[in-house]
C-alpha cells in the first residue's frame, strides 16, 4: 500500500468519525442558542429595532440636570426692563426700583440699583444691575413696579413749556397728583448669552464692583459650607486622642 492510499484511508476514517453537520443538528443548535427556525426575531427590520431601542431608553429614568445658573448673579442680579413707554426714561426706572427695594435686607450698603443703562430707542428696553440681596433670584422674576411718567419729563425746558402753556390756557390751579399717569413695568433676570450681552454694555468700574461683590459672596458661602462639614463630619482617631490627652 503506497503512501497516497494510506492518506486517503486516514481521511476517510476521519470523515466517518466526524461527519458533517446535518440539517437536524443545525436546527437543534439554533434552538439551543435561542433562535428557533420560526422565530420572528430573525425577520426584524430596522424600524422594529429603532422602536425597541426607543422603548428601552424610555424606561430608563432621566438624570437630574446640573443647575448651571445657580451662582451667576452672586455679584448682583442683572435684569432687563422691556416695553418701556416713551414718556419713561432710565432715571425714573432707577428711582422707582430704589423706592420699591429700599427695605429689602442686603449685605451691601447703598442704593438698590447699582447701575441702569439708557433706554434703547429701538427695542424700548434697558438693563438694570441690582446690588446683592438676601432674597432669592426668583424674587426679581417678573417683579412688577410702577413708574411715574412725570419724573421722566422733569427737565427745566419741559417745565417752562408746560407753565407757559398753562398760562395761555388760563389754568392757574395747582397740580393734582391724582392725575399723574403711572406705568407698570416688570423686571426679568438674564441668563446665558443674554447676560453676556448685557454685561458688555456695563462700564468697566461697574463690572469690577460686581466681581468683587461676587467674590465676597463666594467666600461667605464657602465659609458656611466648611462650618457645616466640620459639624457633620466624625473626628479622626488622632484628633480624638489629642482631645482625651
Amino acid at each position: 500500500m503506497c503512501s497516497r492510499e494510506i492518506s486517503r484511508y486516514f481521511l476517510y476514517a476521519r470523515l466517518q468519525a466526524n461527519p458533517a453537520p446535518s440539517d437536524k443538528r443545525l436546527k437543534t443548535a439554533r434552538v439551543v442558542r435561542g433562535h428557533s427556525p420560526g422565530d420572528p426575531r430573525e425577520k426584524r427590520t430596522v424600524a422594529n429595532l429603532v422602536e425597541s431601542v426607543c422603548s428601552e431608553t424610555a424606561k430608563i429614568p432621566s438624570r437630574p440636570t446640573q443647575l448651571k445658573n445657580v451662582h451667576v448673579h452672586d455679584g448682583g442680579v442683572v435684569a432687563t426692563v422691556d416695553n418701556i413707554p416713551k414718556a419713561v426714561d432710565w432715571l425714573s426706572i432707577k428711582k422707582a426700583l430704589d423706592e420699591k427695594l429700599g427695605d429689602l435686607p442686603s449685605p451691601v450698603e447703598g442704593n438698590a440699583v447699582t447701575f441702569a443703562t439708557k433706554v434703547d430707542p429701538h427695542s424700548r428696553s434697558c438693563f438694570v444691575l441690582f446690588k446683592p440681596f438676601d432674597v432669592d433670584e426668583e424674587f426679581f422674576r417678573h417683579m412688577n413696579f410702577k413708574v411715574d411718567a412725570n419724573s421722566a419729563t422733569s427737565s427745566p425746558n419741559f417745565m417752562v413749556a408746560s407753565s407757559s402753556q398753562a398760562e395761555l390756557e388760563g389754568d392757574h390751579s395747582p397740580e393734582d397728583d391724582s392725575t399723574v399717569p403711572f406705568y407698570e413695568l416688570q423686571t426679568v433676570p438674564l441668563y446665558g448669552i443674554d447676560l453676556q450681552e448685557a454685561l458688555k454694555k456695563l462700564p468697566a468700574h461697574v463690572l469690577r464692583k460686581r466681581e468683587s461683590r461676587a467674590k465676597a459672596q463666594r467666600l461667605k458661602r464657602n465659609e458656611q459650607t466648611s462650618i457645616l462639614s466640620d459639624c457633620t463630619s466624625t473626628p479622626s482617631k488622632a484628633s480624638r486622642r489629642t482631645r482625651i490627652i
